[in-house]
């Protein structure tokens, strides 16, 4: 049996919580605790809970959750403790993270839809743990298969669409299809929502990648918004380190986008090869520069990642998949898929894997894990499950490069600050530092 302990003041709050466990989850118990009787004692009958839910705001003229927390943390078998705010404050979740609990979820989104089951996993961690057989050797590019295949939950995005030499596959569903203006190939990548097909353009003979989307019978009225909200946000951005997306268009069964092909291969297969480091800080400065348009336009991708980063036959690179890209505030419920952190947990930044809202600093997060990992060869945080490598990124400290590098560390320790008003405060920013290193 579940034993859960809802520390919180508002008398209304625990009933919604109670009757939604007792709805979703009925094995489950939950006690409740108003905060006004005073911290629990260590000799508490803390053994008998699984998890404790501590609200931020207790309703104490002098305490707050995290006094709380701090105590707490003090005691002796002390439960998994998670902490819990009606306030979107990265600062909050940070703080949390550093005096020790487990995790951190905003109150609203536990009333919504699902967030019920990501809050008792918290305390089992059955759906995220991973095993480390002793048949198998622990080396990095195992460890990187297993929590890559562990974390396919968390990632949105689709198949590398760089994939120009993949060998010949069956023929697949979309290349059946006939669209206007266009001779299809072969498919060289698939995706949740679609499937990325080699193709040329017939009035000019070139290459491009298209995204196909099937929409008959489609169960998510919300699916198609999400496919088209790459065009949408990047109609405006016209930069030669952001993807160019050439078209658009509808047919009676499917949706299609038309866009850039890349022959040269991705980042993360030139950091496998190895990187020298005035290549890398020219790298940089590329996907800095091709940022710093997007987010002129309050673009905010969420998903940078080596991946993401493809190269054309000139060698410049370019900035793609903005499927989980957000402007300001608009489609924010859109592209969150079941209420999980969107991105990719290796280069999630703080308040982006705390599930606060994010803007452009957090992109530059991810930059700075690329950047470092493009200089040594290795990302800075490492974990043995999703929530242990989420939890790195909070509460690590900022890793240090080795001495033949550290004329580079002052650009590491303005990416990788864990509190957002601490790093490069924008692309203009990064690439004054930069220019200073070059």
């Amino acid at each position: 049996m579940l034993n859960l302990l809802l520390i919180d003041d508002s008398v209304d709050y625990r009933r919604l919580f109670k009757h939604k466990l007792d709805t979703e989850f009925p094995s489950a118990r939950l006690t409740e605790y108003d905060p006004a009787n005073g911290l629990p004692p260590d000799d508490f009958d803390w053994h008998a809970y699984n998890l404790i839910l501590l609200d931020y705001d207790l309703g104490l003229e002098n305490d707050s959750g995290l006094d709380w927390l701090r105590a707490l943390k003090g005691y002796t078998q002390m439960p998994p403790i998670v902490m819990l705010t009606s306030e979107d404050d990265s600062r909050v979740a940070v703080d949390a993270m550093k005096l020790g609990a487990y995790n951190y979820i905003l109150k609203s989104d536990i009333e919504g839809p699902d967030m019920m089951t990501k809050l008792l996993e918290s305390a089992s961690q059955d759906e995220m743990e991973i095993t480390l057989s002793t048949d198998e050797p622990k080396t990095e590019d195992w460890h990187d298969k297993t929590l890559q295949e562990n974390q396919q939950a968390h990632e949105t995005t689709y198949q590398n669409i760089s994939l120009a030499e993949t060998p010949e596959q069956a023929i697949s569903d979309a290349l059946k299809l006939e669209i206007p203006g266009y001779k299809l190939h072969k498919e060289i990548g698939r995706g949740g929502m679609s499937t990325i097909v080699l193709g040329e353009r017939l009035e000019d003979n070139v290459n491009v990648v298209l995204k196909v989307m099937f929409t008959h019978g489609m169960e998510d009225p919300t699916a198609l918004k999400r496919f088209m909200l790459e065009y949408n946000l990047l109609s405006n951005v016209n930069h030669p380190h952001i993807v160019r997306i050439y078209e658009r268009a509808f047919a009676a069964d499917f949706a299609y986008i038309a866009m850039e092909h890349f022959p040269a291969g991705d980042l993360a297969a030139r950091i496998k090869e190895g990187i020298r480091p005035a290549e890398a800080l020219e790298y940089l400065r590329q996907m800095a520069s091709g940022l710093g348009a997007a987010h002129e336009l309050g673009i905010v991708h969420r998903d940078i990642k080596p991946g993401n980063i493809l190269f054309k036959e000139d060698g410049s690179l370019t900035i793609t998949d903005f499927g989980v890209a957000k402007q300001g505030e608009q489609d924010m419920e859109d592209i969150t898929v079941n209420n999980m952190v969107v991105g990719t947990p290796y280069y999630i930044s703080p308040e982006q894997g705390s599930g606060m809202k994010v803007d452009q600093r957090s992109d530059l997060y991810s930059l700075g894990v690329i950047f470092y990992q493009m200089l040594t060869g290795k990302r800075p945080y490492r974990g043995n499950s999703v929530n242990e490598l989420l939890r790195s990124h909070v509460v690590d400290p900022i890793p240090r490069l080795p001495d033949y590098l550290v004329r580079y560390q002052p650009l590491i320790d303005g990416l990788l600050a864990k509190d957002p008003d601490e790093r490069f405060q924008n692309s203009r920013e990064l690439l004054i530092g930069i220019d200073w290193k070059r």
